[in-house]
């Protein structure tokens, strides 16, 4: 893993998921875990969000919207189910890597947020196999 630290917040509107992602970063010593989003534009470069939702509803659309607003941190999505066309339109909002919810292990969440720290803002870093 990368020498520099990864911060990391943790959005998503069910909490017991939220603390599952957090459990598994919190020991990590290559990710800083921040409770508390910063205000849009006072994200630190290289800032990863990581957004949990179990379809792209309304709701977890206009969040990654909002996330993903202003450059200045990247996403990475952790999705129960997409379809195609929401794949597309998440890839389109500018999220740098999906993981499928129940493909999605430690290694493979830490790989992600990683990825996306160091990635390009328009260019997505990975999307788990799936299509």
């Amino acid at each position: 893993m990368p020498d520099a630290r990864v911060t990391v917040t943790v959005h998503g509107p069910d909490p017991l998921s939220r603390a599952g992602v957090v459990r598994h970063l919190q020991h990590q010593p290559s990710v800083e875990l921040v409770d508390r989003p910063c205000p849009p534009g006072d994200e630190p470069r290289g800032a990863v969000a990581v957004m949990l939702a179990e379809r792209l509803d309304d709701r977890a659309g206009a969040e990654l919207r909002r996330l993903v607003r202003g450059g200045r941190q990247r996403v990475v999505l952790i999705a129960g189910e997409l379809r195609e066309t929401e794949l597309m339109a998440v890839m389109e909002y500018g999220v740098q890597a999906v993981l499928w919810q129940h493909r999605t292990t430690p290694k493979r969440l830490l790989r992600a947020v990683h990825r996306a720290a160091r990635a390009d803002r328009g260019t997505p870093c990975g999307v788990d196999r799936r299509l």
